[in-house]
């Protein structure tokens, strides 16, 4: 059972460092033009679903 846990604690994490890794080059690329509203709000709601993650 525990290390069961461990298993999709470390899944969970590995995840979390994927999503930086894709989403950072987004986030520079919104952060260096201007994007439209529909843009920014789509990039926003998906980098909530990591927002437990600091970097993120």
């Amino acid at each position: 059972m525990d290390e069961n846990i461990y298993q999709i604690a470390e899944q969970i994490v590995q995840l979390h460092q994927k999503a930086y890794e894709v989403y950072l080059p987004l986030v520079e690329d919104v952060c260096n033009r201007t994007a439209s509203e529909d843009e920014l709000s789509h990039l926003l709601d998906y980098l909530l679903d990591f927002a437990c993650d600091e970097k993120m």
